[in-house]
This record gives structure tokens, sequence and C-alpha cells, in this order.
């Protein structure tokens, strides 16, 4: 086989509109603009674009936190419009036509952060792409660094009720700022706490909401033959979700990895009373995996074109 055979595996290439560059000052917003405009007519719903940042990454390349900055980009300039349906659990992309043919009708000059001809910056937005740079702190205490590693995504084990202060005079801080804050530094966000700054994705609450849904039958079965068993109480979605997508970002596990394997776990007589939570799963993985030794850690979904969640992976899954 060829070497240029290869790129056939590659998916398809992504075309965009290198002119707007200078407009836009950054390429990957560019890239991610011209993936909605090419699906934005082919949509179903009025709010615009449906994708999740995986099936975006598959289709440009572009990581989470490149989408993330990408978007900031657009947003900022008015052209991409953002629809949170978070009981729905997406993120809808609609361009804002009008706005684009303003912000087209502008001198390159005139334009937020565009580019000069000889490729410089007008208004850089260096500082705020550094700022948004991942520090690469030790993690684990294992000398080793991980290039997406957040210090403000540090999950903390603790309840989520909120405790008298111990000077209740004392000005506390507005929960709602707090709270729009996160959503603005996290987006994808449908379930978190601003205050743990613990967050997750949609797809991270549906692997949670999957696993408590196991965990749950656990507890159905066993209460037909004791009835003094009492169900558990309902997950602290944030902390769930949360570790669940430490499990991806820092872990490097994929949902399809993380699903399969809890469901392994889960019809094994002893670990399906000891693995009853994502942490708890997150915790023992490496103990787990070689338990059982099937799951291979480079294991990757059945193809780049199928999701995690969809009928065909599953099975092959279950």
């Amino acid at each position: 086989m060829r070497a240029s055979d290869l790129l056939l595996d590659f998916g398809r290439p992504v075309a965009y509109f290198p002119g707007l560059v200078k407009r836009f000052g950054s390429v990957n917003a560019v890239i991610f603009f011209s993936q909605i405009f090419y699906w934005q007519d082919k949509a179903d719903s009025k709010l615009g674009v449906y994708k999740t940042s995986e099936e975006i990454e598959s289709e440009t390349g572009l990581s989470y936190r490149e989408q993330l900055t990408a978007r900031k980009h657009l947003v900022s300039r008015g052209i991409l419009i953002e629809t949170n349906k978070r009981l729905e659990h997406k993120i809808y992309y609609l361009i804002d036509c009008e706005k684009l043919d303003c912000v087209m009708s502008q001198p390159i000059e005139n334009t937020p952060n565009a580019q000069s001809a000889n490729g410089e910056s007008h208004n850089s937005d260096f500082a705020e792409q550094q700022n948004e740079r991942p520090r690469q702190d030790k993690i684990d205490g294992g000398g080793e660094t991980n290039p997406q590693f957040d210090p403000t995504e540090i999950t903390t084990y603790i309840t989520t009720d909120n405790k008298t202060p111990s000077c209740p005079v004392a000005s506390q801080p507005d929960k709602n700022a707090s709270d729009q804050l996160f959503i603005t530094r996290h987006p994808e966000a449908v379930v978190f706490s601003a205050k743990k700054r613990q967050w997750g994705t949609a797809d991270d609450l549906l692997c949670a909401q999957w696993i408590s849904k196991r965990v749950m039958e656990l507890y159905d079965n066993a209460s037909e033959s004791d009835s003094d068993i009492d169900p558990p109480k309902e997950p602290n979605w944030a902390l769930w979700a949360n570790e669940v997508r430490l499990m991806r970002t820092i872990d490097g596990r994929t949902h399809r990895q993380i699903c399969r394997l809890f469901n392994r776990v889960n019809k094994d007589p002893f670990w399906c009373k000891n693995i009853l939570s994502p942490s708890t799963l997150r915790k023992q993985w490496d103990k787990l995996v070689l338990k059982f030794a099937e799951i291979s850690h480079d294991e990757n979904c059945t193809s780049d074109q199928v999701h995690w969640n969809s009928p065909e992976a599953w099975g092959n899954t279950l």
C-alpha cells in the first residue's frame, strides 16, 4: 500500500475560507465557522446546527480547547449564536448572517483583532490565547505532566449542601454571577457546580446517567429478596459527570471504554458491589483492566465515524 493511500483513512479534507482569517483573527475560528456555515442550511432545527465537540473534532481536527477559543472569537464578534438547551443536553450553533454581512462590509483595519497585510494583529488576542492555554502542572504525584490539565478543574469530594457562613453579616458572593461566569468559561457544561469547579458535557452526563441506571438495577434486584434494602440517593450529577470528564481529558479514556468496562464490572459478583460510581471506577481502573483484560487502553471507537452512544457502537459493546 502506498503512503498516499493512507490519507483515505484520515477523513475528508476540510474546506474553509482563508480570506476570512484577517477579518476573524484566527484560522481555527474560520475553520469552525466554515464547518457550521456548511451544515447550517442542512440542519433540521431553527436553532441551528447541533454537533458534539467530538464530532467537530473528527470533522475538523480541532481539539476541544481549540474549538472553545474559536467559538469565543466568533461569539465576541456576534457572528456565532449559541443556544444551550440544558434539558436536552445540547448546544446549537447558528451563524448570524446579518452580523456576518456587517463584519464583511467593514474595512479590515476596523475589524476587531483583524490581521494586517503583513500578518500583524491590530488588537492582538495573543494574551487571551496564552491565558486559555492549559498549564502543564504535575498531577497525581507521579511527576508526569498533562498538557490539558487545568488547575481550576480539580475535583473535591465534599457535599453540595450550602454551609452557613461563619460571619453571616459579611457580604457573600453572588451565586448567580458566579454561575454565569462559570458557564462563560465552560460553555459546553450542561451540569456543573461553580463553587466546586465540577462540570460535564452532555455526553459526560449521559455516560454518568447510564452508570447510575445500572447501579439502580442492582439495588432493584437485591430488594426483591430483601425488602429492607433502600435505593440509593440520586447522584450528585455535577460530581459524576465531572469524574467522567476527567477520565476523558486527563486519563485519556473514551466514553465507550468507560461504559464498556463498567458493564463488565457490573456483571462481576464481587466488583459490582464495590464499583458503584464513576469515581470508584476511575480509582480502580488499572486494577480492573487487568481483571477484565479484554479492555485495552488503546482501544478506540469501532470507527471514527461511529458515535460512542450509537446503536452500532453498543451492538459491539454489549
